[in-house]
């Protein structure tokens, strides 16, 4: 009984840990699009896996050494120059769901260079993106989980 114990109160202590998805956060675009934002912890993440086919779009910032980045900037801008997404971005991840078009995304973090990348949404098909910062090494201490 001492062995279960001791496994019950560990395994609590591992759940502790892996942060619940509840910060993933949902909003709409200008044009009433969803998106999702999120992936602090693992837990995050293998939602934001689960959930990626229903999006158009994934977007991960990470450092040039491989760890996410969190506060950020993200811009998404149709071909035409109507914004269709401005949001400052708490967590390394967006998935959002793009009408088909061409599009300019932009990514903005303090002490990095804007990053922009052009992309082209066709319908049924999901675009991934992953835009790697040149930012501080103190600014981005957590390496991004294996894929």
């Amino acid at each position: 009984m001492k062995k279960s114990g001791v496994f019950l109160f560990a395994s609590a202590l591992l759940v502790a840990a892996v942060p619940a998805t509840a910060d993933i956060v949902e909003g709409r675009t200008t044009n009433d699009r969803p998106f999702v934002t999120g992936g602090i912890g693992l837990g995050e993440v293998d939602r934001l896996k689960q959930i990626a086919d229903k999006y158009s779009l994934q977007l991960i910032v990470s450092s040039r050494s491989g760890a996410y980045l969190a506060d950020m900037q993200v811009a998404i801008a149709a071909a035409n120059g109507q914004k269709i997404l401005d949001t400052q971005l708490k967590a390394p991840w967006l998935l959002v769901d793009l009408t088909p078009g061409a599009y300019t995304v932009s990514v903005a973090h303090p002490g990095a260079p804007t990053q922009q990348r052009k992309v082209l949404i066709a319908a049924g098909k999901r675009e991934r993106i992953v835009i790697q910062l040149d930012v501080p090494a103190d600014t981005a201490k957590n390496p991004a989980p294996a894929k």
